[in-house]
């Protein structure tokens, strides 16, 4: 396969422990310019990885640099300026889940990458899992699948110290930003939406914290 130049948006701890060790693996995958604005940061993961490239402005790196592809792993309320130039200069763009803050949003970005022939991916790995894809393969040996439940805990001192801080409008914390995975995962087995009923709640929290919801597919 030919070799594909990537530019990361982003060099923050996300980006550090999952996305820039993924793209050293990948033999034909080459991370040919970083952009962050923390110039320290920056170059730490720069050093790291050996790239030369160097930008704290992500629109001199897609005007300078010749780039298959754009990484842009940061905040969703963050992505959309960012997402949109991207899909403008005909990159195709790979962005962490979740797919930003609004529907809306997500149409906007969909008609961008259609419109100038981008191929886009949101970072929902677990529809990808060896287990996950081998369980759908053999229940649909069988025929299509009929019936699906998805239930999806987790406790980390990031959502233990939102139960104190009101999230401010616009953006997403770390309940929603995890919990979509358990909806991909859903889609992915069920198929397209047809409708849908849901109740969230907060419990001894001041962000909500817990997530229910009906699909009919």
């Amino acid at each position: 396969m030919d070799q594909i130049d990537v530019g990361v948006i982003g060099a923050g701890a996300q980006a550090n422990l999952v996305h820039y060790p993924s793209l050293a693996e990948i033999p034909y995958a080459n991370i040919a310019a970083i952009c962050d604005l923390d110039e320290e940061r920056l170059n730490k993961t720069a050093d790291k990885y050996g790239v030369k490239l160097r930008f704290k402005d992500y629109k001199r790196m897609l005007d300078e640099v010749d780039l298959d592809a754009v990484y842009i792993i940061m905040a969703p309320q963050l992505l959309d300026p960012i997402v949109t130039y991207c899909l403008r200069k005909k990159k195709n763009v790979f962005i962490e889940k979740p797919a930003g803050i609004s529907v809306e949003q997500n149409r906007r970005w969909a008609e961008e990458a259609k419109a100038n022939g981008c191929i886009t991916m949101v970072g929902y790995n677990r529809r990808f899992i060896p287990v996950v894809m081998e369980a759908k393969r053999i229940v649909e040996e069988s025929g299509p699948i009929t019936q699906c439940m998805v239930t999806f805990h987790k406790c980390t001192p990031e959502a233990i110290r939102m139960r104190k801080i009101k999230r401010e409008p616009g953006t997403i914390g770390p309940y929603m930003g995890d919990v979509c995975h358990a909806i991909d995962l859903l889609r992915w087995a069920g198929g397209d939406v047809k409708e849908i009923f849901s109740y969230v709640s907060k419990h001894y929290s001041a962000e909500t914290n817990t997530y229910n919801a009906l699909l009919l597919f």
